[in-house]
């Protein structure tokens, strides 16, 4: 398989299932799930779709304001302004993107239907990546 490159669509970047919680939630549920699942986000849902994201920045700022994570609920700390970008959209552009927005997380959609979560991580990977060759040749 050929390696990526920050020209290619996010959509190759996606796969796992999003993982996603109820907005009546309790923050202690979330941030055990993030824990378990070793991840930064939660997409909140909810029957009528998509809600909000969850990240562990909003637990964290909730602990910092002294919340008790037992009482506390996901919608009540969940960003409800859901950053995305279009599964065609460029891996560069996707990280031009949350660069802009200042997130570490960006939701990725099909048809406005979010479906998955790519990471800064997962972004980064593919730009270093396409650029290392570059870099080794001017050397």
């Amino acid at each position: 398989m050929q390696p990526l490159m920050a020209t290619d669509p996010i959509r190759h970047l996606t796969g796992d299932p999003v993982a996603t919680i109820l907005p009546s939630s309790t923050l202690r549920d979330a941030a055990t799930e993030l824990a378990a699942d070793g991840i930064g986000l939660l997409v909140v849902v909810d029957p009528s779709g998509v809600r909000g994201v969850l990240s562990e920045r909003d637990i964290v700022r909730a602990i910092a304001e002294g919340i008790d994570l037992d009482v506390e609920r996901v919608r009540d700390v969940a960003s409800l302004d859901v950053q995305s970008v279009d599964e065609n959209t460029s891996i560069l552009d996707t990280a031009r993107r949350m660069i802009d927005a200042e997130i570490r997380h960006i939701a990725v959609s099909r048809r406005d239907v979010v479906y998955d979560v790519v990471s800064i991580r997962d972004v980064l990977n593919v730009l270093v990546n396409d650029a290392a060759p570059a870099s080794a040749a001017g050397r």
